[in-house]
């Protein structure tokens, strides 16, 4: 990877929203088919916003058809929306070639400067250790012609469809897109990160090469984005750029015919004042710890920082602690950026616990990840500690998940005071923090409105008004706005059906969200919508197709007064 600046360019560009192509060079892909048909009708819910159990504001949003046009629309392949094709309030849009290969669910998402959104995939068991494809790919969708492309992602050897030898696994294999990033090129320009947490199964590499742990999109001179082999980066490559102390824990190998692992890394987040990468380790070691770990790297892919996450026996019960997701605050200083971590927690024997959120910094002049307060749960009830974002006032959010594991509780909201959030505060990592997982830290505000829906999948900020902005699985749309600071905060929330009900097929497919792209200049929210398989049909099963879909949300009409 080569260098890159430190602060990213300010997005967008003049209307149109999206800039034309390159003198003649079309951009590919044909233009959209649009449709409403008045019919159904989606449901608004206008809510109220509670801290400390006192309702702060009441808004509501339209709730007429002549209101809601415009706000919300769903791209996806022609024929595949049921029930939303006859909605009088969703604007219905064909793109022909919507979708991923067999087997490939969408996942997380992110958006560029000009306004191409890109989108993850994640097997149709949504556990990357069971997968249900062959290849590895990365969804672009381009606003402004209506295409949809599939970017391959061939292995080191030049592969784009690389099985399992296992002929029990019935050809599945490939590699999973677990997360991704976009960064800024010294030229000015911007290029995507994206890290796979299972790029292997079993085959033979000299044969079939490596998928890449991490990887790289960048755009050609006709606008249209393209994989970057050069800037693919394998557990071996890893090894090779990190310290010989931290190499052999941080990228593993299990024996001497298996190439390195990367540890699954599933979640990266760029720090805001060095622009180094924080790289969520979601695995152990073989034959070693069970617990994930923390990685920092530069914009070169060299190891900065490394971090094991320590034994942890609260109340003498050996705990598995599995990095799932960390989030930077944008109100960082220098030498002391500050994330988040959200952990999947189980007992020795696989058992769920409630996960934690705890926060760390690291100091690019050192190389040193710390801990800066405990890993911690707003109550001690069975709830869930599910995702986190950060308002550009550097508070904290926290989404809640009930003890039954689908239902969303009331969030969170650590507040910054000064230079600390009362989580640093109230519950600081002291010596011997281990041993204290879990403890409890009340939250300065639950917000007991947001306790609806099922739990949540997308949890981002609007860049411009700082409205946080969440999305459950059941497809309801929420939005959180403070007023005040500290101590003396206030918020006040809506929220409004997608009708994800309305796309729903056999009852042996799941429906939900995942992370949505936020497009502050051109105020849109790309929310992706998934379709999977889970566990109603045993794995392992061969690769076949499921529609995918994509909303898309006008913000300005979202938040208007």
């Amino acid at each position: 990877m080569r260098p890159a600046a430190h602060q990213d360019p300010p997005l967008g560009s003049a209307d149109p929203r999206y800039p034309p192509a390159e003198p003649g060079r079309a951009r590919p892909g044909r233009h959209p088919t649009r449709r409403r048909v008045a019919a159904i009708g989606l449901g608004l819910v206008g809510l109220g916003a509670a801290t400390a159990a006192t309702t702060i504001g009441i808004r509501r949003l339209p709730t007429t058809r002549r209101d809601t046009l415009g706000l919300l629309s769903v791209f996806g392949a022609p024929g595949t929306f049921a029930g939303l094709a006859r909605s009088g309030t969703v604007a219905t849009v064909d793109v022909p070639g919507f979708g991923f290969g067999p087997g490939h669910a969408a996942f997380m998402s992110t958006a560029t400067d000009d306004g191409t959104v890109f989108i993850g995939t994640t097997p149709f068991t949504d556990d990357p250790i069971m997968p249900t494809a062959s290849t590895m790919e990365v969804g672009a969708f381009y606003p402004g012609t209506g295409h949809f492309d599939r970017i391959m992602i061939p292995s080191s050897a030049g592969h784009t469809s690389v099985p399992s030898p296992n002929p029990a696994h019935l050809g599945v294999g490939g590699a999973d897109v677990a997360d991704l990033v976009v960064l800024m090129d010294p030229d000015g320009g911007q290029r995507v990160l994206f890290v796979s947490a299972m790029p292997y199964h079993g085959w033979d590499t000299r044969a079939n090469g490596q998928f890449p742990s991490i990887g790289q999109l960048r755009r050609d001179g006709a606008g249209i984005w393209r994989y970057e082999p050069d800037g693919a980066l394998t557990g071996d490559d890893l090894a090779g750029l990190a310290p010989p102390a931290a190499a052999g824990q941080a990228f593993p190998a299990a024996g001497p015919t298996v190439p390195r692992s990367a540890r699954a890394p599933v979640s990266i987040v760029r720090l805001p004042r060095s622009g180094h990468l924080v790289i969520a380790q979601y695995f152990g070691t073989p034959g070693g710890t069970r617990s994930g770990a923390l990685l920092v790297l530069g914009l070169d892919g060299r190891t900065r920082a490394w971090w094991q996450y320590p034994a942890t026996t609260p109340l003498g019960t050996p705990t598995v602690v599995n990095p799932r997701e960390v989030v930077a605050d944008p109100t960082s200083e220098p030498d002391d950026e500050r994330f988040v971590l959200i952990s999947d927690c189980f007992t020795a024997d696989g058992v769920t616990l409630p996960f934690p959120v705890q926060e760390f910094s690291y100091s690019a002049s050192t190389g040193q990840i710390v801990p800066r307060s405990a890993p911690v749960r707003a109550t001690q009830d069975g709830t869930r500690m599910e995702s986190a974002c950060f308002d550009h006032a550097g508070n904290l959010y926290v989404a809640r998940t009930r003890s039954d594991g689908l239902r969303a509780d009331a969030m969170a909201v650590y507040a910054k005071i000064g230079r600390e959030r009362s989580l640093v505060t109230r519950a600081p990592a002291t010596p011997g923090w281990p041993d204290l997982f879990g403890i409890e830290c009340r939250p300065d505000y639950f917000l007991a409105e947001t306790a609806r829906g099922g739990l949540v999948r997308s949890f981002t900020a609007d860049p411009v008004t700082g409205a946080i902005l969440l999305a459950g699985l059941e497809g309801l749309l929420q939005v959180v706005r403070a007023s005040g600071s500290g101590e003396a905060m206030t918020f006040s929330t809506t929220a409004i059906e997608l009708g994800l009900d309305h796309l729903r097929g056999p009852a042996s497919r799941y429906i939900g969200v995942r992370r949505a792209a936020i497009d502050g200049p051109r105020r849109l929210m790309w929310l992706p919508v998934n379709q999977m398989v889970l566990d109603a049909i045993p794995w392992p099963y061969p690769p076949f197709r499921l529609d995918q879909w994509l909303f898309r949300i006008d913000l300005d009409m979202l938040l208007r007064p």
